[in-house]
């Protein structure tokens, strides 16, 4: 109840604040531009109104909230408030530097004797409404960032707002490395257009929005992304989740646009290849668009996919950083899989339509095929340079190999290209089956034989893919269980207990649930370790551990394996965070030592951290969706 009153007072606080904000921008607008006064009294009245709704609601809920922050630290220190005053910071600074791009975009332009209409921010707007902008929008954020300080001063534990700062500074890196690539790409597009009969005022309006873009984006990139790499000394900033996804949604964003835009150029190359009369200026004017975005994006990759790289390599756990590369690997291979599947499919329609069909070669068969071979082109050496060294580590002996053999992102990847492939193979199937007794039953279908010729090739490439797949995953699933056989056999395990207790018996059973070869036994505590027994690891219920018979505490001194210790319900102990044993966790937990893996216990996780993560996350698809839209708007336009 408490969480949801609070995110009601915050939430209203924010919108109520945004309403005052705008009505008063509006309100000085209309005051010190001469044109609004007496000639447009609707944009004052609206101002006014904006003002007197919202300044009472604000004031009441910021006051409330407020007042339940001095009572209570966990008020104080709440997830809502530190998402409410990194929101509201972004909210106000983000629209201050978007007036100053406005001012120095359209300065730029005038200065060029073009039209500021053209600017690509704030072409309807005057310095004046900027400026008051940018001086409002400062004045709140001013406020916000002393009570922001205050509150780091005050509040107890830090850990929700320090997730929250790491959010709004990854933010800050989006919004900088976003103007900077926009402002590159029109940059490029100007150079890679420059021949004189395509030199003109729209062409030189792209060079200097481009430029007024880098200007202003180039210096919050820089300055964000050092914060957040001077953040790293503390151990929370450099292993948390949101910088490693970051990284890895910068580095596969910039590939897959550098793989996009070189297919586009290869298209274009292919078409000139094959016969296609092309003048150089028009030539040239096709790649500019996706040359222009292939080149900083292909920075992006690079520069970020360095320090993912980095990244990974100051992982200790040997077996965690090879999964972290596995990962990348795997998307890569995923995306290249599917670009030469259907580059396959296109060519070997092409081979169909050029033997019975009727096109003529200098019109769609030669397109069809450029566009298949310009596919085919990219995606096919993209699946073998990241597939190949995948499947020669999991071929490898020894643990690397096996690690890769069990690991979870390539069954996903299997399993996902075997699902494909049934799912595509039962669509080609029933495709085939509708054109053939379609035919037979008289439907009058035209072009009969072409159209099963393709829905046949569809069908043999999925059930190869699917053959392919699955024989590389039932090879997987054997050597893997071979090699876990062998290791479970090589862990022999003791479980201590007392006489007549429970404890042992479900204990052994557990562990031979989990891991049925692995050589377990009990062990009671009143009869002495025979000799020449050498476990690799031991089991004790908690209360046995804490309080050991003399003979046990001494084997237990010269005892070098791995101990295991079960929380246990017993008079007199009582277990912070439950009482009862976690047997299946404990049996778990000795299968991952037998087979050489680092113990992951389950880890408790803040509410408040998935929700903030969650919301990173909606903000990055959507800052992705934007990069795609922007993406294919410069493609295909």
């Amino acid at each position: 109840m408490r969480t949801i009153r609070r995110l009601y007072f915050y939430a209203v606080a924010f919108i109520s604040l945004e309403v005052v904000l705008w009505g008063l921008i509006g309100l000085l607008r209309s005051i010190f531009v001469p044109a609004v006064i007496g000639g447009n009294a609707t944009r004052l009245a609206e101002a006014l109104a904006l003002i007197l709704v919202g300044m009472p609601v604000f004031g009441l809920h910021w006051w409330v909230a407020q007042r339940d922050a001095r009572r209570e630290m966990d008020e104080h220190a709440s997830g809502i408030r530190a998402f409410f005053l990194y929101g509201v910071l972004l909210a106000t600074l983000i629209p201050v530097i978007q007036s100053f791009l406005a001012v120095i975009n359209r300065m730029f332009l005038e200065a060029s004797h073009l039209s500021r209409l053209a600017a690509v921010v704030g072409s309807q707007q005057t310095w004046s409404d900027n400026l008051i902008a940018m001086l409002m929008n400062a004045l709140i954020a001013s406020y916000f960032v002393t009570v922001l300080r205050a509150d780091w001063k005050q509040i107890t534990p830090k850990e929700t707002f320090v997730n929250v700062r790491r959010i709004s500074r990854y933010v800050w890196v989006l919004y900088g490395l976003f103007l900077t690539v926009a402002g590159v790409q029109q940059i490029l597009t100007f150079i890679l257009q420059i021949p004189p009969s395509t030199f003109g005022g729209l062409l030189r309006a792209n060079f200097i929005n481009g430029l007024a873009l880098t200007l202003i984006g180039t210096p919050v990139w820089v300055w964000a992304w050092k914060t957040v790499q001077d953040s790293l000394t503390e151990p929370a900033e450099s292993e948390s989740l949101l910088r490693l996804g970051l990284l890895y949604a910068l580095s596969l964003g910039g590939v897959i646009t550098v793989l996009s835009s070189g297919g586009i150029i290869l298209y274009l190359l292919l078409r000139q290849i094959l016969g296609e009369k092309i003048l150089l200026q028009t030539f040239v004017q096709q790649i500019s668009s996706p040359l222009s975005i292939g080149v900083p994006l292909a920075g992006v990759w690079a520069y970020y996919g360095n320090w993912l790289t980095r990244s990974m390599g100051e992982v200790p756990d040997a077996p965690r950083r090879s999964g972290m590369r596995r990962l990348y690997s795997y998307i890569l291979s995923a995306i290249g899989l599917g670009a030469a599947f259907i580059g396959l499919r296109m060519v070997l329609a092409f081979v169909v339509d050029a033997l019975l069909g009727n096109q003529a070669w200098g019109g769609t068969l030669r397109l069809n095929l450029t566009a298949a071979l310009s596919t085919l082109g990219v995606g096919l050496p993209l699946w073998l340079l990241t597939w190949r060294p995948m499947q020669a580590e999991a071929l490898s002996p020894g643990d690397g190999g096996d690690h890769a053999r069990r690991s979870l992102v390539r069954k996903i990847y299997l399993y996902l290209a075997l699902f494909a492939s049934v799912i595509g193979g039962m669509i080609s199937a029933g495709s085939l089956v509708y054109l053939l007794l379609n035919a037979l039953l008289g439907g009058g279908a035209s072009n009969v034989l072409q159209d099963s010729l393709k829905a046949l090739e569809t069908l043999v490439l999925f059930v190869v893919l699917g053959v392919y797949h699955g024989l590389t995953l039932g090879k997987d699933g054997k050597t893997a269980g071979r090699t876990l056989a062998e290791k479970h056999a090589a862990f022999p395990t003791l479980i201590f207990d007392v006489e007549n207790g429970s404890f042992g018996a479900a204990m052994l059973a557990a562990v031979q649930k989990q891991t049925p070869r692995l050589p377990a036994t009990v062990q009671l505590v009143s009869q002495a370790v025979a000799k020449g027994t050498t476990p690799q690891a031991v089991i004790l219920p908690g209360d046995l551990a804490l309080d050991p018979p003399e003979a046990l505490r001494k084997w237990l001194i010269k005892f070098t394996g791995s101990r295991l210790v079960v929380p246990r319900a017993a008079a007199g102990w009582v277990w912070i965070g439950g009482a009862q044993a976690d047997l299946n966790q404990a049996a778990l937990a000795l299968r991952q030592l037998a087979e050489g893996q680092e113990v992951r216990q389950k880890a408790s996780t803040s509410g408040w951290t998935i929700f903030l993560y969650v919301l990173a996350g909606l903000f990055g698809l959507e800052a992705l969706g934007l990069l795609v839209s922007l993406v294919a708007s410069l493609l295909f336009r």
